[in-house]
């Protein structure tokens, strides 16, 4: 197997290529290292049961009742980690806090809503609602160019 590292200004941020001459278990599992690698997961639990949800899954992570949660598209499943510990690991370009309790993943955005005075209403694509804090609302803007 052949790896290389190419440094050039054209790249704005980081890409792998798997090349081959056809697709096998090798590419097929060299792919799957590097997808886990570079996304990242955390442990979350749903009751007793335990499952590993990708980084990139997460719609949002939020605390209630004491406990932090995240939130995907087809459940939301409670973490030992800490708000601003989660906040440390994920890609702050695609997750951004919007208030002391929230984060959200902006990749999973689906519309604005500012008509409110002072804060802003998210609709997120896996159909839950969120609001930006008015403490937030600055940095909610710079993080979408807007």
């Amino acid at each position: 197997m052949k790896v290389e590292l190419e440094i050039n200004k054209k790249y704005i941020e980081p890409e792998i290529h798997i090349c081959n001459n056809k697709e096998d278990d090798t590419t097929r599992r060299l792919r799957q290292t590097v997808l886990e690698a570079v996304d990242g997961n955390v442990i979350a639990y749903d009751g007793d049961n335990s499952i590993f949800v990708r980084y990139s899954d997460i719609v949002r992570i939020f605390s209630a009742n004491k406990s932090v949660y995240v939130s995907t598209d087809i459940g939301e499943y409670r973490i030992k980690e800490r708000l601003y510990e989660m906040e440390e690991k994920l890609d702050g370009t695609k997750y951004v806090r919007i208030s002391n309790s929230e984060i959200i993943n902006i990749r999973k955005l689906l519309k604005l809503d500012a008509s409110l005075t002072g804060t802003i209403k998210m609709y997120l694509k896996n159909g839950q609602e969120t609001y930006v804090s008015r403490r937030y609302v600055s940095k909610i803007k710079r993080a979408l160019g807007i």
